[in-house]
């Protein structure tokens, strides 16, 4: 009986450790989310940045290829307005002034497209201008807050050594397979892997326990589970009651 006490100190010894050790793996994770964060914004804008700087060569190659077009229908324009002089009847007189006027259609349609380019030009350079500022904030951000982080998580790495050699010092003597079902009972159950039994109850879950039950947990020839929340069970030794005289 008193192995198993020895066993059941080191279990609730135990716990706390294996409390302050996922604790601070929790921790370790939840650090640089910030950082992650902020890092994911800089990624994206770095993506945006580099699309719209790629529309604005797009659009400019556009407007080269509208300006080429328009010098072309120029000539056209000034090779018929030159035949004009040299037409002798109103049919083909008609024909030529009909064909300038698509021309001339075609150069104002033209005009308008250059015109609505380079204005979505201009507002492009202006959105770049404003996000290259907050990149530019973002990099310098990033690397005040990578530095913060890489501190914290150094000292938190320490901390959760400590924790890891507290847990092995307290393990010494317990069967390995016991620690490995104790942690994930302690994971799983909101932190408590081991209660007592108080007048035939679980303190972990409040089940009662049938009596032949609670004799085998009381008797401590080993370790029992609830059969409910499946903690480890030890026997609560009630104190007499003073009788009232």
């Amino acid at each position: 009986m008193g192995k198993m006490k020895e066993v059941f100190d080191k279990l609730i010894k135990l716990q706390d450790v294996l409390l302050k050790e996922f604790k601070a793996e929790d921790e370790l994770k939840e650090i640089p989310r910030e950082l992650n964060a902020l890092k994911a914004k800089y990624e994206r804008l770095e993506r945006s940045l580099k699309e719209e700087k790629e529309n604005i060569e797009n659009y400019k190659k556009t407007v080269e290829d509208i300006l080429k077009n328009i010098e072309a229908l120029n000539r056209d324009k000034e090779k018929y307005e030159g035949q004009i002089l040299q037409i002798k009847t109103q049919k083909e007189y008609e024909a030529l002034t009909s064909e300038i006027a698509q021309i001339e259609e075609k150069i104002s349609l033209m005009k308008e497209q250059e015109e609505d380019l380079n204005s979505e030009i201009v507002k492009l350079n202006r959105e770049i201008e404003n996000q290259e500022e907050e990149y530019a904030r973002l990099k310098e951000e990033i690397a005040v807050k990578e530095k913060e982080v890489n501190e914290q998580l150094e000292n938190k790495k320490r901390e959760l050594e400590g924790y890891l050699k507290e847990k092995e010092e307290i393990s010494s003597g317990l069967d390995d397979e016991i620690i490995y079902k104790f942690e994930k009972i302690v994971k799983k159950k909101d932190g408590i892997g081991i209660v007592s039994i108080k007048n035939n109850i679980c303190m972990g879950c409040n089940m009662i326990l049938p009596p032949q039950f609670v004799n085998d947990v009381r008797r401590e020839e080993s370790i029992i589970f609830c059969p409910n929340c499946s903690r480890i069970l030890y026997y609560f030794e009630e104190e007499p009651q003073d009788i009232a005289i």
